[in-house]
């Protein structure tokens, strides 16, 4: 009896176990459907990622499927069956080289039908001879000087700018090159906003070429603008929300402006101003004329002051004592701090 006990309840406990193992497993197979009915639409996780790598093993497996057991002429007769694809491809992208050469050129073509001067026609020949653009350039500026007719100055001028600016493979100092002569013609041509925003791009594409500098010299003093400073600051003219001025023969500018143009850390307290930049200090206080540079006393000329809430500095002093270069082109009342 005791058996017969023993043997209803081990049945019992075999039913509930399959039963309960039927349970886990059809559980199981509900949350994979789930799971991957849920992760399907997202297509590009890990999912897409592995349904990737699979395809492109297929696709590999098929090609070592194809050369596996092949002879030498049938691995090269598959290798043929490529060459279209790829030369398809090949074509595509010249196509598209082509179609962005024609589009550069094009206005060249167009302009050669207004241009007579030979050396206007050379400049732009130049271009569609396959010489670069900063040489076509070049060779337009050199002949300036008995180039006369400002017409044409400006056609060629126009379109050897769109080239330049088209051409992907120039980098910064062919580009600041290539404007700087733009810049140039377009001052021979009288064109001189013009001239200034060329020469200004020049600038920002090499900020450390004097020459720049004093061509824009050149610019400002033909519009007789000679009142007011223009202050460059590491190729940039920056905004100020007060005016620089000019004091015994220095320029002051407004401190706040001057410092983060550089790029330097200000401390203002107490009318004492504390300015950092790299391992370089200037200590100075306003309305002294005495300095420190680097812990150095220095004597100035003329003494920082307040003018209409901003605190104006001596430019040439700070700028030097950051160790900056500070030039200054008095023609056309420009100053330059690189």
């Amino acid at each position: 009896m005791y058996g017969s006990k023993k043997q209803k309840n081990g049945g019992w406990f075999m039913k509930r176990l399959k039963k309960f193992f039927s349970l886990g497993l059809v559980t199981v197979l509900i949350f994979s459907l789930a799971a991957g009915a849920w992760a399907a639409p997202k297509g590009w996780g890990q999912t897409g990622q592995a349904r990737g790598h699979a395809e492109r093993n297929m696709e590999q497996e098929h090609e070592r499927n194809m050369n596996e057991g092949a002879t030498v002429e049938e691995q090269e007769m598959n290798e043929k069956e490529k060459e279209p694809e790829q030369e398809k491809n090949r074509l595509k992208k010249q196509e598209k080289k082509k179609s962005v050469t024609e589009h550069v050129y094009k206005g060249v073509e167009n302009a050669l039908q207004h241009v007579k001067n030979p050396v206007a026609r050379a400049a732009l020949q130049a271009i569609l001879e396959g010489r670069s653009v900063a040489q076509a350039v070049y060779e337009a500026k050199q002949y300036l000087k008995d180039w006369n007719d400002q017409n044409e100055i400006l056609i060629v001028a126009g379109e050897l700018k769109e080239a330049l600016e088209e051409d992907v493979s120039a980098d910064s100092l062919t580009r600041a090159q290539g404007y700087k002569h733009l810049g140039e013609m377009l001052i021979k041509a009288g064109k001189m906003e013009d001239a200034r925003s060329l020469l200004e791009q020049a600038l920002r594409n090499n900020p450390g070429d004097d020459e720049i500098y004093s061509i824009l010299n050149k610019v400002f003093a033909k519009v007789k603008d000679n009142n007011k400073v223009k202050v460059y600051i590491k190729g940039n003219m920056p905004v100020f929300d007060v005016a620089p001025v000019i004091e015994n023969g220095r320029v002051l500018v407004p401190l706040r402006v001057l410092a983060e143009s550089l790029g330097a850390a200000v401390d203002y307290k107490d009318n004492t101003i504390n300015i950092q930049l790299n391992n370089s200090t200037v200590k100075l206080v306003v309305g002294s004329g005495k300095a420190l540079v680097d812990g150095n006393p220095v004597m100035l000329e003329v003494p920082a002051r307040v003018v209409d809430g901003r605190t104006l500095v001596p430019l040439r002093f700070i700028g030097e004592g950051l160790k900056a270069k500070v030039n200054y082109y008095r023609e056309g009342n420009l100053v330059a701090v690189e």
